[in-house]
């Protein structure tokens, strides 16, 4: 009798364990459901995937095979597979070298050469250390007694093969966030422009240029409005000399800053050098010099890895991104380019268990309308780091809802706050997010969420979008 009470409590155990799993997976997806089915989705595409972070148990999906543009949640591949393939501690090398002799006078014979191996941090204003790149070069040219150069300055940017992506819009690429990666980056490959701005309707005046590239002009067709954002868009190739700027800024400003894209950043740094050493009584005589001699004046290293991933992530920033996809690609395939970062990162994910049939990736930030990949790719991501040894670094660069980064406004005010955090990924008709909610129990739960195409204001997405995570988080 005692056996058969013994083995009935085990099969109710058994049962209602079932029932509560059952019960809690249907709670999930009943919710999943009910937020997709709402008509200001009737005509959008949407990809969702929720699971167990450790266990890898499914919660609720919906078309969570389905490949959609990301945007910026792609960071998350190319971030996760910089720290798995390069190390946390990894760190660029920027070489200065002097070649030829110096003389008794202390007249370098020769030229002083700058070999970029991409860096994204030299002169980055999130990296306010590295702005000591010129001064460093100055002082080590002191410490060795060279009071002038009768050669040349030069950059060798041979590293990278550098150029503008096919499937960037025209309206990104002459933007700050469409600066591309270079062999020597040099002050975020940006510039700015100072915009004086009267009443609503009327045209603005550019009042100073900061550290753009010489040779280029603008055409401002910039107007005043009431709108209190930077709606301003510049236009121009990495070919073009000239500029055309559109779009509005907010009225009745002295001094409103716009940010562009350098295409030529190594030409800023020689410029900049230039004026620094001439300054310092280091003249320049820019003679040719041809001598095998060389000596390394100075290595200039980058913060480690694990620092510019967290700002990659934190602050969503597309040029750390597309350098860590080219030193993927010159790690894997000897060969910094968007090809090769590209093809080594499938690679990697296609080995680590991701079906690659499933990413379409055309860049290393998400900037490409034309990248695809889907909510259970994501996923995959976030679990394989999970299990790595890198994971700290990992999860500690994604923003965390109403402390910091992109999600320091969301849900602020809501059981999300703390517990919630995620990539996030916006351009236009796209919306996504990719990250960990903590659940009240305390279960770290992976959810993977991409919409495209959605019809409502971004202010009503994200307002349901708080709700769908703040009842998931509940559970």
């Amino acid at each position: 009798m005692t056996r058969f009470i013994l083995k009935y409590c085990f099969i109710t155990y058994l049962l209602l364990a079932y029932i509560s799993v059952f019960a809690q997976n249907y709670s999930d997806q009943k919710l999943v459901d009910t937020f997709v089915e709402q008509d200001i989705f009737k005509s959008a595409s949407i990809g969702i995937e929720i699971r167990d972070l450790k266990t890898g148990e499914i919660f609720a999906a919906h078309n969570s095979k389905k490949s959609l543009t990301p945007a910026s949640t792609q960071k998350l591949l190319t971030t996760a597979a910089a720290l798995e393939i390069l190390d946390a501690n990894f760190q660029f090398q920027t070489e200065v070298i002097i070649t030829g002799r110096i003389d008794k006078n202390g007249i370098l014979m020769g030229n002083l050469i700058i070999k970029g191996n991409g860096d994204p941090s030299l002169a980055s204003k999130y990296f306010p250390k590295n702005n000591r790149f010129i001064s460093s070069i100055y002082q080590e040219l002191k410490k060795n007694g060279i009071h002038q150069i009768n050669g040349k300055l030069i950059v060798d940017t041979t590293c990278y093969k550098s150029s503008v992506p096919r499937t960037w819009i025209w309206e990104d690429i002459g933007n700050y966030y469409g600066a591309v990666p270079h062999a020597i980056s040099y002050k975020d490959n940006t510039y700015t422009l100072h915009f004086e701005s009267k009443e609503a309707g009327q045209f603005t005046k550019i009042i100073k240029v900061d550290s753009k590239q010489s040779g280029i002009t603008f055409s401002n067709q910039v107007m005043s409005s009431t709108i209190n954002k930077d709606r301003a868009y510049i236009f121009g190739g990495p070919t073009d000399s000239h500029r055309l700027v559109e779009g509005t800024i907010p009225q009745n400003r002295s001094d409103f800053k716009v940010k562009g894209a350098v295409s030529k950043p190594d030409m800023v740094l020689l410029s900049d050098l230039n004026k620094v050493l001439q300054a310092g009584g280091i003249p320049i005589k820019e003679q040719d010099f041809r001598t095998k001699t060389q000596k390394t004046l100075l290595i200039f290293k980058s913060p480690p890895l694990s620092e510019i991933v967290a700002l990659t992530n934190q602050k969503s920033i597309n040029l750390f991104a597309d350098h860590l996809l080219f030193q993927i690609g010159m790690n894997e395939k000897n060969e910094g380019s968007w090809q090769s970062g590209i093809s080594a990162l499938k690679e990697f994910w296609q080995s680590k268990g991701l079906d690659s049939t499933s990413l379409f990736l055309f860049d290393g930030s998400g900037l490409s309308h034309f990248n695809a990949i889907s909510a259970q790719a994501l996923n995959q991501v976030l679990a394989h780091m999970n299990r790595s040894e890198n994971a700290t670094s990992f999860f500690n660069s994604l923003p965390i809802a109403g402390q910091n980064g992109t999600l320091k406004s969301f849900g602020k005010q809501s059981d999300l706050a703390g517990n919630f955090s995620a990539k996030t990924g916006s351009m236009t008709g796209v919306r996504s997010y990719s990250g960990i909610l903590k659940r009240q129990d305390g279960t770290p739960v992976a959810i993977s969420l991409i919409i495209n195409n959605y019809s409502c204001h971004t202010k009503l997405l994200n307002e349901e979008l708080k709700i769908l995570l703040v009842n998931l988080a509940r559970k």
